[in-house]
């Protein structure tokens, strides 16, 4: 991935790809169904407006029923400071440094012995501005309210940002407003929060941001800052160098919460929604729909931890991952959907040198172009536990369902209590329609299902060229052309 932090970390260096050529994403995003990209911008319309829900099923079932269930969640440059801390300390009238509690929903803070209210934002970029500046100088938590339904433009860019950074706990009640970079203005992004910084976002859209050689085209949250955004609508963000830079949406070094949000047509090289780098990040009941990453998918964790729970991450695209990328870090995923999304390596997943694990998810309708694993692509351990993989397609390449081809002999993927069903490899010489066992792999298999797969060669159930152990009951069946047999290894417990 790109650079290296000032701090010197000596980290494995993350092979870059050349940049595709814009006309063969739009051939590939055409052919899968996907709108083209509209402009520099990024914006992606999705082709089916249907959304696939997380679901939890009976391993027997022959379909996965749907629930609306789903979950949480770069490297910057320049981690210095910015913006200047504030000095002043909001007094009353008597002098005394007053006492700040917490917040509530409404933006109010309750004391002992007074209460005070936000500080409510006209309609008007310039007062938004001020009201940051100020709220960055007081003591305590400052708090404050935007008009209902305003739309708030920016237009001038300062040190990259288009509002002042966030360097002190601070709430924003968003009423249902916008904050938008204007059409004409210099490339800036919106927020940026610092070090001991603290942003809550609350019931807000923010759009059109677009970092100017920098990471995070909406939000960045560098070291030992921290964001959390509820019910907001992050949409049609980018990041200018799309060959360098990370985090669409949001590019986290610090930590962030998503929750109950939408992270929509937003575009970047790496973390088109979301780049996560040595940061901590959660993403619950949140909608992550039609972004495009030339690089490395919608959600990237890298060398961090993330979770992803009862969210759905439906039509992005990514070269490596089309919705999520694990790269040496620990990433969760849990009562979540991942459906329709297109990747060169891993249609849904692409897991490297790191660990995941993925419970009581749906992966499903996923295609992978040339890589292979239409469903999930991957080369470090993983656990995928009671969960479907199904429909999932490896258009030139082997593992429909799941590719399993570890770099190192001594990792390995355990699947239980799991049906791997009607997923396809049917490129020229493809196999291991549901799953395929690369060279020194090993897959432990327990209690699952491998029904009805489909590879241009056999074995088109499961094609184990390394290691595959079963446990409990396992059922191979019905997979064409065979169910483990053409394999270099025997499966056992597999017959025909």
């Amino acid at each position: 991935m790109s650079g290296s932090q000032d701090s010197g970390t000596d980290t494995a260096s993350r092979a870059k790809t050349t940049t595709l050529s814009r006309h063969w994403q739009v051939a590939v995003l055409a052919a899968a169904g996907f709108a083209t990209m509209v402009g520099g911008g990024g914006t992606a319309a999705y082709a089916d407006s249907a959304e696939a829900k997380p679901a939890s099923a009976s391993r027997d079932d022959d379909q996965s029923s749907s629930q609306d269930k789903a979950t949480h969640g770069g490297k910057g440059r320049d981690s210095g400071a910015r913006g200047d801390k504030g000095k002043g300390q909001d007094s009353d009238h008597h002098g005394r440094a007053r006492k700040h509690g917490h917040d509530d929903d409404r933006g109010r803070v309750s004391h002992e012995g007074n209460r005070d209210k936000a500080r409510s934002v006209e309609c008007d970029p310039d007062d938004l501005i001020s009201a940051i500046v100020r709220a960055n100088e007081v003591t305590g938590p400052g708090h404050l309210e935007l008009a209902k339904d305003c739309t708030y433009t920016l237009t001038a860019n300062t040190d990259g940002n288009g509002l002042p950074t966030v360097t002190q706990p601070i709430t924003i009640i968003g009423n249902g407003a916008t904050i938008t970079r204007a059409a004409n203005a210099d490339d800036f992004r919106i927020f940026e929060v610092q070090s001991g910084g603290d942003l809550k976002l609350r019931n807000l859209t923010i759009t059109r941001g677009k970092a100017a050689d920098d990471n995070g085209g909406a939000i960045n949250v560098r070291p030992a800052g921290r964001v959390d955004l509820e019910k907001v609508t992050l949409e049609d963000n980018t990041v200018s160098d799309v060959s360098s830079y990370e985090g669409g949406g949001v590019y986290n070094e610090g930590i962030t919460a998503i929750r109950d949000s939408t992270l929509h047509t937003n575009f970047g090289h790496e973390g088109a929604a979301v780049s996560s780098y040595y940061g901590k990040a959660e993403i619950s009941r949140t909608k992550v729909t039609g972004n495009i990453s030339d690089g490395y998918a919608a959600i990237v964790n890298e060398y961090g931890t993330t979770k992803i729970s009862e969210s759905y991450l439906s039509y992005n695209y990514g070269y490596y991952g089309g919705a999520l990328n694990n790269y040496g870090g620990v990433t969760e995923v849990e009562k979540s959907a991942l459906t329709h999304n297109l990747g060169y390596y891993g249609g849904g997943i692409y897991n490297q040198y790191g660990s995941l694990f993925v419970r009581d998810s749906t992966v499903k309708d996923n295609t992978a172009t040339d890589g292979g694993g239409g469903g999930l692509n991957l080369t470090a351990s993983a656990v995928i536990e009671d969960s479907r993989i199904l429909d999932n397609t490896a258009t030139n390449s082997s593992g429909g369902g799941i590719s399993v081809e570890l770099d190192d002999d001594e990792l390995g993927v355990a699947i239980r209590d799991s049906k791997i069903a009607g997923n396809q490899a049917p490129g020229n010489g493809s196999n291991g329609g549901g799953v395929f066992v690369g060279v020194n792999s090993l897959v432990t298999l327990t209690d699952s299902k491998v029904k009805g797969n489909i590879s241009d060669e056999p074995a088109g159930g499961v094609h184990n060229d390394g290691t595959v152990v079963t446990n409990g009951k396992v059922r191979i069946i019905d997979n064409v052309p065979t169910n483990c047999d053409g394999s270099t290894n025997p499966v056992p417990n597999c017959f025909g």
